[in-house]
């Protein structure tokens, strides 16, 4: 302790009284835990961010008080001069508003505008569409043969390969007769169905069932599960057309092989 008192008289004596006093007043200040003042050092350490959230008058008056010490160079020395000068709003300011006016409804009618009833028509053609090639292709299937079928026509709606719509899809080539992609749609018979017995009644209703499951499913962006979403071919069992081995096959499902690009 007496060496302490000693070294502390020496600095006294060395740095003045004045300086004393100075020194004295700091350690006090500090000993009582005052508030900080908001310095630069300190508006350093907040983040951007932080600033935004917690930008208080206190502490932007305490910043005003000791701008001329603090010439750091941050982001959030940046944007706090710029609220001391007005030059920052608080609340960013928001993209303009396009007004409706009759020459842009017009430009919607005109390039984007479908009637309703033209939607619900096209949408029933679709699911029929696609009901028609269940029916025709796999109506002797198990159930779950007749889902991968509709699920490979889905998948080619959705390739850049094949047509973006379902009945694109089923009647692609319809016009070259045996040279379509769905036998049933170039073979010259009518691909309506239910007209029959008792069986080909039920499968008819079968067909349209799993075609609106299916349909549904599919505008709701709920992916089907029988087989992955590349699998865009498929044959009976009973043939081997050429093709089939520039293929990979993904499964095989009742009398049907499901096969996706290699």
């Amino acid at each position: 302790m007496r060496v302490r008192a000693t070294a502390a008289l020496r600095a006294i004596c060395a740095l003045g009284f004045s300086a004393f006093l100075i020194a004295a007043g700091a350690l006090q200040a500090s000993a009582q835990q005052v508030n900080p003042t908001f310095t630069a050092q300190s508006f350093a350490q907040l983040g951007a961010s932080t600033v935004r959230l917690e930008l208080t008058p206190e502490l932007l008056s305490n910043y005003i008080a000791n701008r001329q010490t603090a010439r750091l160079n941050s982001a959030a020395l940046d944007q706090a001069n710029a609220l001391a000068v007005g030059g920052f709003p608080l609340i960013p300011p928001q993209p303009a508003t396009r007004r409706l006016t009759p020459q842009l409804l017009q430009n919607y009618v005109q390039s984007s505008y479908v009637p309703t009833a033209t939607l619900v028509e096209n949408m029933r053609a679709e699911r029929t569409c696609l009901a028609q090639a269940v029916y025709h292709e796999a109506r002797g299937e198990p159930e779950s043969g007749q889902w991968a079928v509709a699920e490979v026509i889905l998948n080619r709606v959705k390739s850049s390969r094949y047509p973006n719509t379902i009945c694109g899809v089923v009647y692609q080539n319809a016009n070259l007769r045996n040279r379509c992609q769905f036998s049933f749609a170039c073979d010259g018979q009518p691909d309506g169905g239910g007209d029959g017995n008792r069986i080909i009644r039920e499968s008819w209703v079968r067909a349209n069932v799993i075609a609106e499951a299916a349909f549904q499913r599919f505008e709701t962006g709920d992916y089907l599960t029988e087989l992955p979403e590349n699998a865009l071919y498929y044959h009976n069992g009973t043939v081997s057309p050429s093709w089939a081995s520039r293929m990979q096959s993904v499964g095989r499902i009742g009398g049907h092989i499901f096969y996706a690009s290699l």
